[in-house]
């Protein structure tokens, strides 16, 4: 999506009831161009649903699991739960997002309207859905104590209807975010493209060339960058030895990983993590 479509940075919050200063809804747009540690090890009060409008991340849990963020991807964070997002500071990182407090989220995941599972979707990339944000968001900024509770309705709704493109199927159509997505998902594993595209019926010459054209590299460099992007996330939030890491990442040894740690990052995996 171009970025003259994009909705400029702004951010609203509005208390609800005479609880906490948490006890809110909140609607926003926040641009994070130039940040790599969005949250680290990151426990919040209220619930937030973030959509990805532009740039690349990782979310991380502390048991390990993580996943690749795009653009249409939407991920929770969740009272409770202990996360870290790590950004691609290249990446001009946009997002939008509705907060509810406390009282709200506890009573939604009672009545199992919100679920913890999944945390991470693909929502999809539109300028309709993207509307929604900055429909509510120009609403909430002004709007009277009276139409709060109307609004507070409303940012549920859209929570919810974001949640329910995590209960169906998103098939994503074109074949390079495809492609990338498998890349980001299976960093560790090797991809064999050919069969991929065999088992797609798409053309494998076709999809080679027009993801470098696209990404500007190979989808085996794609896959590497994703890999050292892995790599540094583990470096920088867990102790687990280099030798660990490269075993997670699937690779042969420690030397294999340390060496194409050091190709790509301009120094060894040990320098980087004292940094």
């Amino acid at each position: 999506m171009d970025d003259d479509r994009l909705p400029p940075p702004r951010m609203v919050h509005r208390a609800m009831g005479r609880g906490s200063a948490w006890e809110r809804i909140g609607v926003g747009v926040l641009d994070k161009s130039g940040k790599s540690i969005d949250f680290q090890d990151f426990d919040s009060r209220a619930y937030a649903l973030i959509y990805v409008l532009r740039g690349r991340g990782t979310y991380l849990l502390p048991d390990g699991r993580q996943w690749a963020l795009h653009p249409g991807d939407c991920f929770q964070r969740l009272p409770g739960v202990r996360h870290t997002t790590l950004l691609d500071p290249t990446s001009r990182w946009l997002e939008a997002w509705v907060d509810l407090g406390p009282s709200l989220y506890h009573a939604l995941m009672e009545m199992q309207v919100l679920r913890r599972e999944p945390l991470v979707w693909h929502w999809g990339l539109s300028s309709a859905r993207i509307a929604r944000f900055t429909s509510l968001l120009a609403e909430l900024d002004g709007a009277r104590e009276r139409d709060l509770p109307d609004l507070c309705v409303r940012c549920q709704a859209l929570v919810v209807e974001a949640r329910h493109g995590a209960d169906q199927h998103s098939g994503v159509d074109d074949p390079v975010e495809q492609v990338c997505r498998l890349l980001s998902d299976e960093a560790t594993t090797r991809l064999n493209l050919q069969a991929f595209c065999q088992r797609e019926r798409l053309d494998y010459e076709h999809v080679r060339k027009e993801f470098r054209q696209r990404l500007g590299v190979s989808p085996g460099q794609y896959r590497i960058r994703r890999r050292m992007e892995r790599a540094c996330a583990l470096l920088h939030t867990t102790s687990k030895s280099i030798s660990a890491i490269a075993d997670t990442l699937g690779y042969q040894s420690a030397y294999e990983f340390s060496a194409q740690f050091r190709q790509w990052m301009g120094v060894p995996p040990s320098q980087y993590r004292e940094r």
